[in-house]
């Protein structure tokens, strides 16, 4: 079932993606003769009244949409290359926008619909020491040696200021206030004292006004962190091993989801629809960005490059991709064996 809801998320953002650049072509008056889910070979097809191919293909690790006139010269009106920069910008760069409106749309629906999960001063789990004391699971935190614990910061404040003297917990069990007094104890692992348990979640909603800003801002984060990630990887080398294919993220997204639930899963669905859209945008041959690039280029020259020259180098940008597809395939395989 995990697997499943993995291979899910994955098609859900291909489409859009592709379904970006699709609109986008449509309103532009640009002919697209396939919109295509997976590559490789052919499993079954179908066409529109308008007539636009739509396949399902083999391998699910992508998709495209072929524009008529794309890496050629026509004279058909509706060809990619006779429209103008703006257009043919437009469509291009619709794919990645996409991605980041499902990622901006996830956290929206995700904060107000379902409510995001936060910390709550009230006992979650207890270890054996706080138990002998006499806390139990449930407790509502009132006071920490009369300081209102009316934050989680605000009791592990008191605690960990401490420095093991004991500390008074004035809690409500069952409509009854009981006081607790504990001694802290200092925690090697996190390098801190600790009384001995955990604190409980509640789900939150959140109104739509206040999610909006919020999920921008999470997005942009996603954002930001993916540059620097990708800045460390091709200036350092960092996190080199930890670079993987679509048989890899399938696995990752199947085991933190079985872990941590709908909450991960949108999470995982957020932010991996801001990496589709941050990486189509890099200059590589065979993505978006390499196509953006060429069409700054154009504009700036008031004549496009060679048609065949740059047709070569996106696909020879492609079969790179794909190469390196395969291998990082194989890789995910056989760590997962290994595993």
């Amino acid at each position: 079932m995990y697997v499943f809801l993995a291979l899910l998320l994955l098609g859900v953002l291909i489409m859009a993606h592709e379904a970006g650049h699709y609109l986008a072509a449509r309103a532009c008056g640009i002919e697209v003769q396939e919109f295509a889910m997976g590559m490789g070979p052919l499993l079954c097809k179908w066409k529109n009244k308008r007539g636009t191919q739509f396949s399902l293909r083999l391998l699910p690790i992508g998709g495209f949409c072929q524009f008529y006139g794309e890496d050629e010269d026509v004279s058909d009106p509706r060809a990619f290359n006779n429209q103008a920069v703006w257009k043919r910008v437009a469509t291009v760069v619709s794919g990645p926008v996409m991605n980041f409106i499902v990622a901006f749309m996830v956290i929206v629906l995700y904060m107000s619909a379902l409510g995001i999960r936060t910390t709550v001063p009230r006992v979650g789990e207890v270890e054996a020491h706080a138990a002998q004391a006499g806390l139990m699971a449930g407790d509502t935190l009132l006071t920490v040696n009369d300081t209102p614990a009316d934050s989680v910061d605000a009791v592990l404040s008191e605690i960990m200021g401490s420095n093991g003297e004991t500390v008074t917990l004035r809690v409500e069990r069952g409509g009854e206030e009981k006081e607790i007094p504990i001694a802290p104890f200092y925690d090697e692992e996190v390098a801190r004292y600790r009384v001995g348990f955990t604190f409980a979640q509640e789900r939150m909603k959140v109104s739509l006004l206040q999610s909006i800003p919020f999920s921008v801002s999470y997005n942009a984060e996603s954002v930001r962190l993916i540059g620097l990630t990708l800045k460390n990887l091709i200036f350092k080398g960092e996190g080199v091993e930890g670079v993987t294919g679509p048989v890899g993220t399938v696995y990752v997204i199947q085991e933190v989801t079985q872990q941590g639930g709908v909450d991960i899963y949108l999470e995982l669905l957020a932010l991996i629809s801001v990496n589709l859209g941050v990486m189509n945008l890099l200059p590589i041959p065979g993505l978006d960005g390499s196509r953006l690039l060429f069409l700054l280029v154009e504009g700036i020259r008031r004549k496009p490059i060679k048609r065949e020259l740059e047709g070569a180098i996106h696909g020879a940008g492609f079969i790179l991709l794909m190469g390196l597809m395969i291998a990082l395939t194989y890789k995910d395989i056989m760590q997962i064996f290994v595993r």
